[in-house]
């Protein structure tokens, strides 16, 4: 997707970063590792192409001094950007914001018409982000086949298209960490890899879009005959998440996003198919699930920090949802471990 890339130097110009070596790259590899100039850092940035019009970004990076980068476009693009930590700056690409701040714990849906882009990072500080990147044509074949035709959503997305200007900006769930977690620990290597990564890139894009594009349900229902209204129940869902251990009740939660807990039910039924109390429930277990990949070694620990009120408890909801006890789930995190 990439024709350009130039990175500014101490002298405050712009020089090449080889950006053609790593398409041609590309055509023969799986993954391509872009190192971050010495004078600017450590780690780098690796590109995964997984097929035609899908690739992934991986930023790893921990920058000693002021970063900037500009690159030009050989074609326009759907973005999805999931910030686990460090802030940076896209000065353009996204609409209607002339300066984007990319945050921790933030996901970015956007799509790029632009043919110039920029990217500001200020140093010194550690950077890792995960981007998916997804051609128009390629988004439009997913609502167009016969298993997941969706007239609205395709509607959606080529009147964002046609626009050349759209922009979402939401919080990272937790079945999106996971997701994420496990790219930036992927261990499979040829066929399998390629494999592996279309399928979460596919998974992180399901998710976000989840958020950005809307049901169809919604236009026959009063309760999202306010636009508000379904902002009002993300608002909520964010809320839930950021609280997962100590969550306002669900009367409050309410208040606090300006409808009654009657309507916060129901939207969320509509939404994300479930209750407040039984989303709650599903982000607690991902959260657990993914503290177990991250670090297992405490699952008391892991149980309390997730909002269960005991271990037993905690270890039957897993179960339930799992199909696998914790304390086995650890062992296999583990042994994978082991193996790698």
């Amino acid at each position: 997707m990439l024709s350009e890339v130039l990175i500014k130097n101490n002298q405050g110009d712009f020089v090449d970063f080889k950006p053609l070596e790593c398409e041609d790259a590309l055509i023969n590899s799986n993954e391509v590792i872009r190192p971050l100039p010495e004078q600017k850092g450590k780690g780098g940035f690796s590109s995964f192409k997984i097929c035609d019009g899908l690739g992934i970004g991986v930023c790893r990076c921990i920058f000693d001094d002021d970063y900037m980068v500009r690159f030009t476009l050989k074609n326009s693009f759907f973005s999805f950007i999931f910030c686990i930590k460090g802030h940076s700056f896209l000065p353009c690409g996204f609409y209607p914001a002339s300066q984007v701040s990319v945050s921790p714990g933030r996901s970015y849906a956007g799509f790029f018409d632009e043919r110039i882009a920029e990217r500001k990072i200020k140093g010194p500080q550690e950077v890792i982000s995960v981007a998916i990147h997804v051609s128009p044509d390629f988004l439009i074949k997913l609502f167009s086949s016969s298993l997941l035709r969706d007239a609205r959503s395709v509607n959606t997305l080529e009147n964002a298209f046609k626009s050349r200007h759209f922009y979402k900006d939401h919080i990272i769930t937790s079945q999106m960490k996971i997701a994420i977690y496990q790219i930036l620990n992927n261990s499979y290597k040829g066929r399998i890899e390629r494999i592996y990564m279309e399928s979460k890139a596919l998974e992180l894009i399901a998710l976000r879009l989840e958020q950005v594009l809307p049901p169809d349900c919604f236009s026959e229902s009063s309760l999202f005959s306010s636009p508000g209204n379904r902002d009002r129940i993300f608002l909520a869902r964010d809320l839930l998440i950021k609280k997962l251990s100590y969550p306002p009740s669900l009367k409050a939660l309410a208040q606090q996003v300006g409808m009654s807990h009657t309507q916060l039910n129901k939207g969320f039924r509509m939404v994300f198919g479930c209750t407040v109390f039984e989303y709650l429930r599903k982000e607690r277990l991902s959260y657990a699930r993914m503290l177990i990949e991250e670090n297992p070694d405490d699952l008391t620990r892991i149980a309390y920090e997730s909002g269960f009120c005991s271990s037993s408890h905690f270890a039957a909801s897993f179960f339930k949802a799992y199909g696998i006890r914790p304390s086995e789930y650890r062992k296999s995190m583990i042994f994978r471990s082991n193996r790698t």
